[in-house]
């Protein structure tokens, strides 16, 4: 059964449960995997940023599952919503999920004017997410399990939970792009606001189309592009 914006209402049933997917998971899974990744990982390529890019994925991906499981439990199906939708709603997601990111991108830019690399929180994180650390496994990562876990969890979830137990859309909205942001620590604060801003066009994806693949294609959308750009910008070394 379906409520407000055509979110499930078994999302409501258990909301401590929810803010632990939406809050704890994300970096309990990641802790527990890269932890035994490493201590696992004994080959001559121990520090290499594959070792780290791997665990990432494996994080994500043992995440969604866990997460997929506990919704279909609750009756919310595994993506904690719809997943169909018209043409002109996936054209939409295309067009508008890079100006989402890309738009309070270049504002935030015009204030940080002389700052390079402002973007991350330290030298050692942009480092880490040169082109020239980049493997398949993270650009999979990025540009298609990422968009997939983090829609599910804070436009299907959070959102979800919130909109079950009588929040209004814009309530729900701001709270869940603030836990969107908050979980990306390896970017600086400035950079964090630009992701808020991001979350709240998914989270208007999420609330007028009455979708979940509106959101994740417009995030997949938006995550293509700033690999593209980078590529384009700074060679990967080969």
């Amino acid at each position: 059964m379906n409520g407000p914006c055509n979110t499930p209402l078994a999302l409501g049933r258990e909301p401590l449960t929810a803010a632990f997917w939406v809050v704890c998971a994300p970096f309990l899974f990641q802790i527990i995997v890269v932890s035994i990744v490493a201590g696992l990982w004994t080959t001559p390529t121990d520090g290499d940023m594959r070792v780290a890019w791997f665990a990432l994925c494996l994080s994500g991906f043992l995440q969604f599952a866990a997460l997929s499981l506990w919704l279909q439990h609750q009756g919310a199906g595994p993506f904690a919503g719809e997943m169909r939708t018209n043409s002109r709603w996936f054209v939409l997601a295309l067009i508008l999920g890079p100006l989402f990111l890309f738009v309070p991108q270049f504002i935030t830019a015009g204030f940080m004017s002389g700052q390079e690399n402002w973007q991350y929180a330290d030298e050692q994180q942009t480092a880490a997410f040169s082109p020239a650390n980049w493997t398949l496994t993270y650009l999979f990562f990025v540009v298609i399990l990422a968009p997939i876990v983090e829609e599910v969890t804070y436009r299907g979830v959070a959102i979800g939970a919130m909109l079950a137990r009588g929040w209004t859309p814009a309530a729900a909205a701001v709270v869940s792009s603030a836990a969107f942001a908050l979980i990306h620590l390896q970017y600086s604060p400035a950079a964090m606001i630009t992701i808020f801003c991001a979350g709240l066009g998914f989270a208007f994806l999420r609330i007028v189309s009455g979708t979940m693949i509106v959101p994740i294609v417009a995030h997949i959308a938006a995550n293509l592009d700033v690999i593209l750009i980078q590529w384009a910008f700074t060679p990967p070394v080969t």
